[in-house]
């Protein structure tokens, strides 16, 4: 089985390696792709595989755009960050999505499916782009906050960054202020726009307009500098280091 993996961060593009081995199918990975340019490249050059392995969000867009693009008659397994509401109406299109991080039930259950099914038709595909249904996302613009007994009515791009403190998440107002939000960092991520907004690390979620600057950290990993200045650092893991750049320099 050839086996092609589109997939921007590094770390996860080698755990799904190590899963497929652990599967003891007969593979081979023919290449891991990590951007809409370079997929489109790919795979205008080169022999299409047996089975694709595609995150849905990538550092310089959305994967749909490669399959756009270029017809491609291969069966593809969707991993991916999304909760299942972002992608209910492709579960019936694909031959399975697995939800990120990946675990080995998931995947041996994806290839199994894979097995016993054959090709996902392009027009199923095709069909899907055309509801742009991840391309046309609405998100946030803006919020409600409690203050005493009253709400204040503030705009997204007002936040400079969100963070979590002692188990509670702060949104940090570009003027001074911070407010405590009845939100999870992980519902903060799929609300706002990715254009404007980057889930930093486990505590952070920054909006590009709060980096002031960037510089080396300890074992690659890079310490943002942002805007008010923070209680805690934020820096940028080994693994994304490189999403990170890619989509601060896209802005």
């Amino acid at each position: 089985m050839k086996i092609v993996i589109i997939e921007d961060e590094s770390a996860a593009a080698s755990q799904l390696k190590f899963l497929l081995n652990q599967l003891n199918i007969n593979c081979q990975i023919l290449a891991v792709i990590d951007s809409i340019e370079e997929g489109i490249k790919w795979f205008t050059s080169n022999e299409s595989p047996n089975l694709i392995f595609s995150d849905i969000q990538l550092a310089d867009g959305v994967s749909f755009e490669i399959f756009e693009q270029i017809q491609i008659n291969v069966p593809i397994i969707f991993t991916t960050a999304f909760d299942e509401y972002a992608i209910r109406a492709f579960k019936l299109n694909s031959i399975d999505y697995i939800l990120k991080p990946i675990d080995l039930e998931s995947l041996s259950f994806a290839i199994d499916k894979f097995n016993n099914q054959q090709l996902v038709k392009q027009e199923m595909l095709n069909e899907l782009i055309k509801q742009q249904a991840f391309s046309q996302k609405s998100y946030r613009k803006s919020f409600l906050v409690r203050f005493r007994d009253k709400l204040l009515p503030i705009k997204s791009n007002a936040f400079a960054y969100f963070f979590i403190e002692t188990g509670l998440v702060f949104g940090q107002l570009f003027d001074g202020r911070k407010y405590l939000l009845d939100f999870k960092l992980e519902d903060l991520e799929n609300q706002l726009d990715p254009q404007d907004f980057i889930r930093a690390n486990r505590q952070y979620i920054l909006s590009r307009e709060s980096i002031v600057e960037i510089e080396p950290y300890f074992n690659s990993r890079i310490l943002v500098k942002i805007r008010p200045t923070a209680a805690f650092e934020a820096i940028i893991s080994k693994e994304k280091v490189t999403s990170f750049k890619k989509w601060f320099e896209k802005g």
